[in-house]
């Protein structure tokens, strides 16, 4: 893996510098605001929303994302706590000199921005998908998010600072059961845990602890983390080890072999060595991926295959976008989709599990990472975990939007494993939506309106059925449950 030293950042960063005040044409930044400049949209849609959340809700934009809705604002007028944090770090103080110095104006405004804080202190509010409108510890005014903005800078300004992506080998060995049990293996899937152990402003233990000391209470065979460490997946940059104390520290090693994590838009934004140096180090507990962050698997007819949709995201999707939209490769970058066409020849049952979203919140059209994945198989997936969204859904069918009436792949997103998150009302009384999170969590006060969080266990049965479960946090009966016949399966 390469490595650029803080010394060799700090110089390319100072190069940038002088070069860009003499031609400001050599920015690399222009398309990362305009794609801040579409986020913010949907935070002035949001600011509306919040001033009468009982109202019809506004039409919200269909570019951006409100996960980045603050950062053009946050640029202009930065957090004290984060500008006197980074009076101890030159690399990411040079970042945001910057993007302070390069940046469009915000078109929020100071007052809109205090009224909102004065709004959610006294009452968060859950968005369309659930995310949650606040200012506590990873909800959406978590001023901690600034960090993921500033590190994704530096991999704008010093590309080479990310991570190679490997080419080690990979082996595809039969799923099992751990020894002295019987029956078919259970595979525990969680998604967007790595928010390491705190706790609450209410006293209560976070959901990434609630959720794995539930989780770790059934019996399983496998356990897969879908991916996602807040709030860059650090290692090698100046914040704290985020990959080692949100996550690596804390999860439960369920012995040799048996142990899966995905890479993530928040790893890569913070240069992915977190995820490739650290998770997956040898000796470590992902020492059997081998480097790789893509994988196979089989058992009985099935295929499991675990795939990397972040890395090539922005190559894909276009650059400056925050990893934010998955994909496995581009028509330069093929590693990746050349391994997985080995296996368009499976004759049975396939399951893919990405940390990227293969659809949109509704399922209502299939995306970008859809097509590669299927073109790559020569046929469409039959089963889809991801999480990337922080939700527990299953989807009835999966759409292309008006091209075929529907698409044969079961989509299950299951990104609920530690984020604060609300009500989805974009879900409610919705046809297609078998099953959504929406458990009021009553351990948070009335002003705080939680939804529990989640993860879901699969069994995958020998002869191409299988079994899935959701579960939410305080309760060890699922809350959907359902078994699949092999017919059943595409």
């Amino acid at each position: 893996m390469s490595q650029v030293t803080n010394e060799q950042q700090i110089q390319a960063l100072e190069t940038y510098h002088t070069n860009v005040k003499k031609d400001n044409s050599l920015s690399v930044f222009k398309k990362f605001f305009e794609y801040l400049i579409e986020c913010e949209a949907q935070a002035l849609a949001l600011i509306d929303y919040v001033k009468n959340p009982d109202g019809p809700p506004p039409a919200i934009p269909q570019k951006g994302s409100i996960e980045y809705g603050f950062i053009l604002y946050w640029i202009h007028h930065p957090p004290e706590a984060i500008t006197k944090w980074l009076d101890k770090h030159r690399i990411l103080r040079s970042i945001l000199n910057a993007l302070q110095a390069e940046a469009p104006p915000t078109k929020i405004t100071l007052t809109e921005y205090t009224n909102l804080i004065a709004k959610i202190e006294a009452g968060a509010v859950p968005w369309d998908d659930g995310t949650m409108i606040g200012t506590k510890k990873y909800e959406q005014l978590d001023t901690g998010w600034f960090f993921a903005a500033l590190n994704y800078g530096i991999n704008l300004v010093v590309p080479s600072s990310i991570a190679d992506f490997p080419n080690n080998s990979i082996e595809t060995s039969e799923l099992s059961r751990k020894q002295g049990r019987t029956g078919d293996p259970v595979i525990g899937i969680l998604g967007d845990w790595g928010t390491g152990y705190y706790t609450n402003y209410n006293g209560t233990p976070s959901g990434a602890k609630r959720v794995m000391d539930d989780m770790t209470k059934h019996e399983l065979d496998y356990l897969l983390h879908l991916g996602d460490v807040y709030y860059a997946g650090t290692y090698l940059r100046p914040l704290p080890l985020e990959e080692d104390v949100n996550f690596l520290d804390l999860w439960p090693d369920q012995g040799t072999g048996r142990n899966f994590t995905l890479n993530s838009n928040h790893e890569m934004s913070g240069d992915a060595h977190g995820y490739f140096d650290l998770a997956l180090k040898k000796d470590g507990v992902f020492e059997h991926q081998n480097g790789m962050s893509y994988f196979s698997r089989t058992y009985g007819n099935w295929l499991l295959l675990g795939l990397d949709s972040s890395y090539y995201s922005d190559k894909k999707n276009g650059w400056d976008k925050f990893y934010m939209d998955g994909a496995i490769g581009t028509d330069g970058y093929k590693q990746q989709i050349n391994w997985l066409e080995q296996f368009s020849g499976h004759n049975g049952p396939v399951m893919v599990v990405t940390h990227h979203n293969a659809c949109d919140l509704t399922g209502a059209n299939t995306n970008i990472l859809f097509d590669q994945v299927s073109a790559a198989l020569g046929r469409m997936p039959s089963l889809w975990y991801w999480g990337h969204v922080h939700n527990g859904i299953v989807y009835n069918k999966l759409y292309m939007g008006d091209a075929i009436p529907y698409i044969p792949t079961k989509g299950r997103c299951c990104g609920h494993a530690s984020i604060p998150f609300g009500n989805g009302w974009a879900l409610e009384d919705n046809s297609n939506i078998a099953y959504y999170a929406h458990t009021r969590d009553y351990q948070f006060p009335e002003s705080d309106p939680r939804v529990k969080n989640g993860y879901a266990l699969v069994t995958l049965h020998k002869d191409g059925g299988f079994t899935e479960a959701f579960y939410e946090v305080d309760n060890l009966n699922a809350v959907y449950e359902k078994t699949w016949s092999p017919s059943e399966v595409p």
